[in-house]
């Protein structure tokens, strides 16, 4: 029994000392992009940095907020991520629907097309989307974000959505169409409120997806103006030259959107899953 007792908790301590490793590797960057952050450029710049500075300053945030146009980048950040969210939405449910309960020549290929465009990297398609930006003529703008982004949320989103309602029990649906509701109905009725949690993960990561983007931006993109926030945070760099405290407080600035919705679609996840689609 001692010794049985005396395994069971050396396995609890190596899995405990595991999960705090795990843990301190993946919250440490986040730690010393706020410490940097709050961090006086004459102690950032030492040779032998102290993991907690001796001196706490919001200089850079005051000098990021009233010296620089960081909150342009930012709100056209939101307005494009947000936009793109809600086109990606849409279309990827209709479309995910569609694949999962209709029947239709074709209907293989076209999912299948759908993951392999996923799998297509932006540094191959970036060429052909300038030109065709160009001659749509949306070059330098925000809105040819709008028109790019989607090729590769939409596909991402169908992706999730189709795994997800194919969970969902036919026999629901094939209740309503009995009693006469047409398939946009049954989406909007029954598929919907129980695919919820799932739709909360797709637009979370489809958001995520938008506001993190970096090449389509930077290549389509060339008034500030115009441009995102991973723009933004880029142009605190001048040649070999990094403005760290600009750097890091608009990091911590450009990461509460992504942290905020992934608070929110948690609750709302599970919310969704609570509630279920069983009648009380």
């Amino acid at each position: 029994m001692a010794t049985r007792k005396a395994s069971y908790w050396r396995k609890m301590v190596l899995i405990y000392l595991i999960v705090i490793m795990a843990v301190i590797f993946a919250l440490f960057p986040i730690y010393w992009m706020i410490r940097s952050s709050l961090t006086p450029n004459k102690i950032m710049y030492e040779v032998n940095p102290a993991i907690i500075p001796r001196q706490l300053t919001l200089n850079h945030y005051k000098e990021l907020f009233t010296e620089t146009t960081f909150m342009r980048y930012f709100k056209n950040s939101l307005y494009v991520a947000t936009l793109t969210t809600l086109i990606s939405i849409v279309i990827s449910v209709l479309a995910s629907y569609s694949l999962t309960r209709l029947r239709f020549r074709f209907r293989p290929l076209v999912s299948r097309s759908i993951i392999l465009s996923y799998l297509l990297p932006a540094a191959v398609l970036f060429i052909p989307m300038h030109v065709l930006i160009s001659r749509l003529g949306f070059i330098d703008t925000k809105n040819a974000l709008l028109i790019v982004y989607p090729t590769f949320t939409i596909p991402y989103c169908c992706y999730m959505l189709i795994s997800y309602f194919r969970t969902i029990p036919a026999s629901i649906e094939e209740a309503a169409l009995i009693d006469g509701c047409s398939y946009l109905q049954v989406l909007r009725k029954i598929i919907l409120p129980i695919a919820a949690p799932g739709i909360a993960v797709v637009m979370t990561f489809s958001f995520t997806l938008a506001w993190k983007e970096f090449l389509y931006a930077l290549v389509l993109t060339t008034s500030p103006s115009e441009q995102t926030v991973t723009i933004g945070i880029a142009s605190f760099r001048f040649s070999d030259q990094y403005i760290w405290g600009l750097l890091m407080s608009s990091s911590v600035i450009a990461s509460i959107p992504t942290m905020f919705l992934y608070l929110l679609s948690q609750k709302f996840m599970i919310g969704g899953l609570t509630a279920g689609s069983v009648k009380s």
